[in-house]
């Protein structure tokens, strides 16, 4: 089961990996700079705003990670 706790930590991995900004990912994700800061002090994200910042995710992922099947 995806926690906010994890999902956050999910979206805070990928910012890491990628050097993304939080805005931009709050931006292109689900057109809300703020998202990530809003997450940050405790918001909670409906499945469809999930599915929208995993399909980023996923987007973005190394191509050798896709495939192989391994999590970037």
């Amino acid at each position: 089961m995806l926690t906010r706790e994890t999902f956050l930590a999910e979206i805070e991995a990928f910012l890491k990996a990628s050097g993304m900004t939080a805005t931009a990912f709050g931006k292109e994700a689900v057109s809300d700079p703020n998202f990530v800061f809003d997450l940050r002090r405790g918001r909670r994200a409906n499945l469809e705003l999930v599915e929208k910042a995993q399909r980023l995710i996923a987007k973005h992922a190394p191509v050798e990670a896709t495939r192989t099947g391994e999590a970037a």
